[in-house]
């Protein structure tokens, strides 16, 4: 069934009216008519089935028929250190299609050093590959942070802490506990410097990736499967 973004509280047999963005795609690219029934998403866990009112492709309406709230099961925090756009633009559409909280960009000794950063390019990326991919929750996109900084100010400490390494390419991770969500940790083409390397191995567990050297949004896309796999969320 289509589904449309809607930030907006749900409320049974309320009429809402759609983006002009959504409600073009409604009219204009899916051709939908009015009395066909679709959902519509918060991207916070809220999905409404709604039956389509009016089908203008500036204003369409959806009349709410059933509201349901979906559990978060996406406890995987994604940090990696900034690639280039094209494996950037990879990790974010794979890493969102397999289900992640969140992303957290981070600048490192090897990583790529950005000038400027395009929150809004990566909003939309979540958005239209969540709702091609049927995710409730749409994971966010911080802005960029030194690592140094994330690691020992921003970082939630309550979460654990997994990191990939290549030259711990046979490390095999322990049991991952269910308690606590998961920061993992994901580095650039030119890896870690020993600096940060010490910092993880105080400060984390690590996680080995098997005997092939991967590339960063391959690494991403592996590490994140191996622990979801790890939680039987797959």
């Amino acid at each position: 069934m289509a589904r449309f973004l809607l930030k907006a509280e749900f409320k049974l047999g309320t009429e809402i009216e759609l983006s002009p963005e959504e409600s073009h795609h409604l009219a204009k690219v899916l051709r939908m008519e009015v009395g066909a029934e679709c959902e519509l998403v918060d991207g916070q866990g809220s999905i409404a089935k709604a039956q389509i009112d009016d089908n203008h492709p500036k204003r369409a309406k959806c009349r709410i028929l059933e509201v349901r709230k979906e559990p978060q099961i996406n406890r995987v925090h994604v940090a990696f250190a900034i690639p280039k756009s094209n494996a950037l633009d990879f990790i974010i559409h794979r890493c969102t299609e397999v289900g992640v909280a969140s992303f957290q960009p981070l600048i490192t000794d090897h990583s790529l050093k950005i000038s400027s950063w395009n929150e809004l390019r990566w909003e939309r990326v979540v958005l239209e590959t969540a709702k091609q991919c049927q995710e409730s929750y749409f994971p966010k996109v911080l802005a960029p942070v030194d690592l140094k900084s994330w690691l020992f100010q921003k970082r939630d400490k309550q979460r654990q802490l997994i990191y990939c390494d290549e030259e711990a390419r046979f490390d095999a991770l322990d049991a991952v506990s269910k308690a606590n969500d998961v920061d993992l940790l994901i580095g650039s083409e030119g890896g870690w410097s020993e600096n940060e390397r010490g910092w993880f191995q105080k400060e984390g567990k690590g996680l080995g990736l098997g005997k092939n050297r991967l590339r960063a949004e391959t690494a991403c896309v592996v590490a994140l499967t191996v622990l979801k796999k790890q939680w039987n969320e797959m």
